[in-house]
């Protein structure tokens, strides 16, 4: 992903409120912290204002988000302080996670794998970023908007299946839905586990 891609998620953050960011965190990923699933250290790829990190935090989670937006993690720091809570957010590549350097039990990915465009090549490219972040037997969540969905970009099943090599394994795949300002469209919920 280009910089020029991230200048261009700036711009609309800048220019106003994203249809993404509806001021909540996404109700499936509520869904899967009341269901235990997340564990341990928490990396929110793409976190945006931060809703979902948050949320985590909130319950008691270690969560660093990051994003290639910076006014974004503008508001989600300014999210933080105001409502007490520890959260952390950084400007990071989301193509060079390694870069960090640190390590992850969960890490969570609302609807950033579409990102990378319509190239498998890019998303594999992204995934093993996760494998290289996330710890052996760790897991990675991802809601993704699905094919059903006309109105945003969105991937396949089958498209998700294969952005995951060899690093991985005990997927899971559930309908779901997505959360933005005008309502709800259709998603995948993801599980994946590193091997």
């Amino acid at each position: 992903m280009s910089r020029n891609s991230y200048d261009s998620f700036d711009e609309t953050y800048r220019e106003g409120t994203p249809p993404w960011e509806t001021s909540a965190p996404q109700p499936a990923v509520v869904g899967l912290a009341e269901r235990g699933m997340f564990t341990g250290r928490v990396l929110d790829v793409a976190c945006g204002t931060g809703e979902n990190s948050l949320h985590l935090t909130s319950r008691g989670h270690a969560v660093l988000g990051v994003d290639g937006s910076e006014t974004a993690l503008a508001q989600a720091r300014d999210k933080a302080e105001q409502r007490g809570l520890t959260a952390e957010f950084e400007l990071a590549d989301a193509f060079d996670l390694a870069g960090l350097g640190r390590t992850f039990d969960t890490v969570l990915d609302s609807a950033f794998l579409h990102i990378p465009g319509n190239s498998a090549e890019d998303r594999l490219a992204y995934t093993r970023q996760l494998a290289q972040v996330l710890e052996s037997s760790g897991w990675v969540h991802l809601l993704q908007i699905s094919e059903y969905s006309d109105e945003h970009p969105s991937l396949t099943r089958a498209q998700i299946v294969e952005a995951f090599d060899d690093d991985w394994s005990s997927m899971r795949i559930d309908p779901s839905t997505y959360a933005v300002t005008t309502g709800e469209v259709p998603a995948w919920l993801v599980s994946v586990r590193r091997r």
